[in-house]
């Protein structure tokens, strides 16, 4: 245990750029305390390990789990760099941690409780069929059908997607919507032949446009580049290659939103942006990015016409990359969670798991759980 406690101080405490000094000073030690914690010499007692996770942003269940312990079924995929300090890459695995280790343990606290509370309930579970594919040039047509196909399992035709976060949960995939304050950072993704898919999306200053995008962008990956899904470290490849993944996952993401036969139906009829992204409930570069490959406009030339209008309609006001143009999405009709709080509240229904655990949970008090609870059963029907 002192093994286990000494990697994880070490591992958290330099995640957050903090010296043992420092440490050793919010907690109310000394610096050769904390030098002997790390280097296994002795262990903490109670009340001085619940200070330290408190100290470093995470748990105590987090600085007591051995570095393999965790979801071994599951396998993670994400190449975006965090611009926060002394950050990395997510890797290909759940032990393959991210320097900022306080994000990676997060990130699997809330996968534990998901399948954990899928287990409770018995929900079934969802992976997509995976069909490989690294590259959108000459594979243009297989994309648009697998984005047709995965439609289909959706229930849907060529209708615009009403609610694709509503949409993907009932057909079982896992998908959470969280605030991670960490830039650059829009989703990841996981999967397991056992427990399903799993997606966590960022929600923080981040348009319901780009988040259903990246919802649809994450399932293309999960479809078509599983085998980097890898549960043994693996070399992230070239930035060419990369690049080329990412644009398969987009191309995909945008034909599952934008349907091609119905874009071209709605395209001549209005010509109007807005009208357009609107219509599908996408962001304008989506709008921009199909037109531009239809041949019909320059897409970096179009994007600066519309900040150049919008600027001018604003009072000088720019469109920022992380901006919708208006009218945007409004987060309100885009209810977060829903599938995460149903298996909460059927678990807390058959006792699996207690009020108060339900209540943290929901980010509740127990008393206003009570009070939903009542709620809930008064209009349900019999």
């Amino acid at each position: 245990m002192k093994e286990i406690i000494a990697a994880n101080l070490i591992r958290y405490r330099k995640s957050l750029g903090l010296s043992q000094e420092q440490l050793a000073a919010t907690i109310g030690v000394t610096r050769q305390s904390i030098n002997n914690y790390e280097n296994a010499k002795t262990l903490p007692d109670s009340k001085i390990l619940s200070a330290l996770a408190s100290a470093l942003g995470i748990t105590l269940d987090d600085l007591l789990r051995s570095l393999g312990e965790g979801l071994p079924n599951f396998r993670f995929r994400t190449h975006v760099t965090f611009d926060t300090p002394g950050a990395s890459t997510l890797g290909t695995k759940a032990t393959h941690w991210l320097k900022n280790a306080q994000f990676a343990a997060q990130v699997l606290r809330m996968l534990q409780t998901y399948n954990a509370l899928e287990q409770a309930v018995g929900l079934p579970t969802y992976t997509p069929e995976s069909t490989p594919c690294h590259q959108v040039e000459g594979n243009e047509k297989h994309i648009q059908a697998i984005a047709a196909l995965f439609r289909h399992r959706l229930g849907l035709g060529d209708a615009p997607i009403a609610n694709l976060f509503q949409s993907v949960e009932e057909i079982g995939l896992k998908v959470l919507r969280s605030s991670v304050p960490i830039k650059g950072f829009f989703g990841l993704s996981a999967y397991s032949d056992i427990e399903g898919a799993f997606v966590l999306l960022n929600t923080h200053n981040i348009t319901i446009e780009r988040q259903l995008f990246t919802l649809a962008h994450e399932i293309g990956h999960l479809i078509f580049h599983r085998v980097e899904y890898q549960d043994t470290l693996i070399e992230e490849g070239t930035s060419y290659e990369e690049k080329a993944r990412e644009n398969v996952a987009d191309y995909f993401a945008s034909h599952l939103l934008v349907p091609q036969a119905e874009f071209e139906r709605m395209y001549s009829l209005t010509q109007d942006i807005v009208k357009l992204k609107w219509h599908f409930r996408v962001s304008y570069l989506v709008i921009l990015n199909r037109i531009a490959e239809m041949d019909i406009i320059d897409f970096a030339k179009e994007k600066a016409k519309i900040c150049a209008i919008y600027k001018n309609l604003h009072d000088g006001a720019s469109l920022l990359p992380s901006m919708e143009l208006p009218p945007a999405l409004v987060a309100e009709n885009y209810p977060e969670n829903e599938r995460y709080e149903f298996l909460i509240w059927q678990s807390l229904k058959l006792d699996k798991i207690s009020e108060m655990k339900a209540a943290e949970l929901l980010n509740l008090t127990v008393e206003q759980l009570r009070v939903r609870r009542q709620e809930n059963e008064v209009y349900a029907v019999a």
